[in-house]
């Protein structure tokens, strides 16, 4: 097996937005060991400690690639080791490219109520991204492998799948 760890598999607001959940799950946590008495709620002490260990868990998931017998696999690994892979079937395909583009997230949540929306702030988050993406040779079909936003990291990806597959690099447009 061989692998390639690249970036962090969040965003920056889901990111953010982990790391608030799960400080008021350890808060309320240790508000309720320190309060009360063990054993009278050890059913929700025992929900919220599994929980932040699992939310602590998907702070430090990173996204990449992994080829198996010649198959090229996505997986999200925690600390190094592939926890979820999905095969990418590369039949039919010949070469690779970057597809350069922007990931762009609106989390403004009263977009349907018009009172709210006035005074809500646009909270849209607009980064750059590169899809790496395989191609038939005469441009028909294209499928994408990973998306990236990282140009080093997208770099070590196209090496990667060079080095490992039958693939060719070839530029677009």
């Amino acid at each position: 097996m061989k692998k390639a760890v690249l970036e962090k598999s969040l965003d920056y607001m889901q990111f953010q937005n982990l790391i608030i959940l799960t400080f008021c799950f350890v808060i309320t946590l240790l508000a309720m060991l320190y309060s009360l008495d063990f054993g009278s709620y050890i059913l929700i002490e025992c929900f919220l400690f599994l929980f932040s260990l699992l939310f602590i868990a998907i702070l430090f998931t990173k996204k990449g690639l992994i080829i198996i017998d010649e198959n090229l696999y996505s997986g999200i690994f925690l600390f190094g080791k592939p926890i979820y892979k999905k095969l990418i079937p590369i039949i039919g395909f010949d070469c690779i490219s970057i597809v350069k583009g922007k990931l762009s997230t609106n989390y403004a949540y009263s977009y349907k109520i018009d009172v709210f929306h006035k005074w809500e702030p646009d909270l849209n988050v607009s980064i750059k991204s590169f899809k790496i993406c395989m191609i038939e040779e005469n441009q028909k079909k294209i499928k994408k492998i990973i998306t990236l936003t990282d140009s080093k990291k997208v770099k070590i990806a196209v090496d990667f799948i060079i080095e490992n597959s039958t693939l060719k690099y070839v530029e677009l447009y």
